[in-house]
């Protein structure tokens, strides 16, 4: 007969024999089946308090001593008895408790059948120490110590010693010979995946002797969560003047985390870097960054192109430029400069006109014709100094008065100064500018090319 007691009804818990008719030796067996109505997930905990006194009773398998479902869910397991000593034959009962963590709580009451047999041998009994950290760091590796005590004159020779677990890495599986009364040490390495995702787990060392499992010890463990830095592997390709980098940013860590991701780059380069990260200074020193949102052991490639092709096409640009700069300059420049004089009411009355010319290549300059315009408002005072070089000619002209003198050559560069004086006309009050004066020159036989002068302001 079977039945249940609860203390709500968001549960359903029901069971059923498979095999309940059993010697001492032999494991009776039941199906057990859960189904959550509840409207959220419920994780459910199976024990029973005879469990290590005259039954051993045990979900198999061992993991299933914890199950959690989600709304709607049923999940079935297989539950196993198995007499501790010696009992006579006869009818027994024995309990199971599955317990919610929301408050539920169920007590299944299964029936055994124990039929008669020989007296039993020695019933291995082991006592076990477990000598572990707790705290896992999933990147370092683990020892799991096991110090055993055999507790009776039984010889095990046999002992089988078992992790079950949901992480991989910790399933192990150990053979042992311990002496009557006797005592060892046994030893697990375990070198965890370091994306084991960051929880509590459950350890179950599973104890067989002949095929029979004589000690179950549960140890509770917690995933340590790690958050290190993104690991960024650049990578760089270059062809014809263009570099495609391309840097691989990886999780190492065991949680999905977002950082910032960070490119060292100079200034001088950013026009010339095509990329859709940000130009950001940091601590002082400029990076190209990006925001990445990466699940453990995830990656992600970012690509960035530097094009030193601008570079190239900006210096052909400048030594074009240079050249055609340097080929149609004018090798002779003309500075227009005057010195000023006035009289007794600050009229301005004489001036003295300065022409400086300049050869700045490194050939002579042939036939060099200077005209200079002397204002209508001014003219030039026959009986004053003409000047460091006679004008060649000099007459009226529509706008004022030409001047012009003629040089046949100037040296390499050769420095030449021309002077001459003007008298004003009327008594000039404020500005007075001075026109450019011109220049013409041969600079190739057959071919002549003009230069001229600033203007220059008097009274400014």
């Amino acid at each position: 007969m079977m039945f249940s007691i609860a203390v709500a009804a968001e549960t359903a818990v029901t069971s059923a024999p498979i095999k309940n008719e059993v010697t001492p030796a032999e494991y009776a067996t039941f199906s057990l089946i859960i189904t959550n109505k509840e409207s959220q997930t419920q994780t459910y905990n199976l024990y029973s308090l005879q469990s290590g006194q005259s039954w051993n009773v045990d979900p198999f398998p061992l993991k299933d001593k914890v199950i959690k479902l989600e709304p709607g869910h049923s999940y079935t397991t297989t539950i196993r008895a198995k007499a501790l000593q010696d009992l006579l034959p006869g009818i027994y009962f024995v309990h199971l408790t599955v317990q919610s963590d929301l408050g539920e709580s169920y007590t299944e009451e299964l029936k055994i059948y124990l039929k008669a047999k020989d007296p039993l041998d020695y019933l291995p009994t082991i006592r076990a120490n477990v000598d572990m950290d707790e705290k896992i760091n999933p990147k370092e590796p683990l020892s799991i110590k096991l110090f055993l005590e055999n507790r009776n004159p039984l010889n095990l020779n046999d002992l089988k010693i078992r992790i079950e677990t949901e992480i991989p890495e910790f399933q192990k599986e150990v053979n042992v010979e311990l002496p009557p009364q006797g005592k060892k040490t046994v030893e697990f390495s375990i070198m965890p995946n370091p994306y084991t995702q960051p929880k509590e787990y459950t350890l179950f060392f599973v104890f067989e002797s002949k095929g029979e499992a004589v000690k179950v010890i549960e140890q509770k463990i917690e995933v340590l969560s790690l958050l290190p830095p993104f690991e960024v592997t650049p990578m760089e390709e270059t062809v014809y003047l263009k570099k495609y980098r391309t840097l691989t940013v990886r999780n190492v860590g065991n949680v999905r985390n977002t950082q910032t991701v960070k490119d060292p780059v100079s200034l001088w380069m950013l026009p010339i870097i095509r990329s859709d990260g940000q130009s950001e200074v940091i601590d002082g020193e400029r990076y190209l960054t990006w925001e990445a949102e990466l699940g453990p052991n995830e990656s992600v490639d970012i690509p960035v192109v530097i094009n030193y092709r601008i570079l190239a096409y900006v210096l052909i640009a400048l030594l074009l430029f240079g050249g055609f700069y340097w080929y149609v300059q004018s090798p002779l420049s003309v500075q227009k400069t005057a010195v000023t004089s006035r009289g007794d009411e600050g009229t301005l009355s004489e001036i003295k006109i300065t022409l400086e010319l300049r050869n700045h290549s490194s050939k002579p300059i042939k036939n060099v014709t200077v005209t200079d315009i002397v204002p209508s408002i001014a003219n030039i005072d026959k009986s004053l100094e003409l000047g460091t070089l006679k004008p060649q000619e000099t007459k009226q002209a529509r706008n004022g008065t030409k001047v012009v003198w003629s040089l046949a050559e100037l040296d390499a560069h050769e420095h030449r100064l021309i002077t001459y004086k003007i008298k004003a006309k009327l008594n000039i009050l404020g500005t007075f500018s001075l026109p450019r004066a011109e220049t013409e020159f041969e600079r190739k036989k057959g071919q002549r090319r003009k230069a001229y002068s600033n203007i220059f302001r008097i009274g400014e």
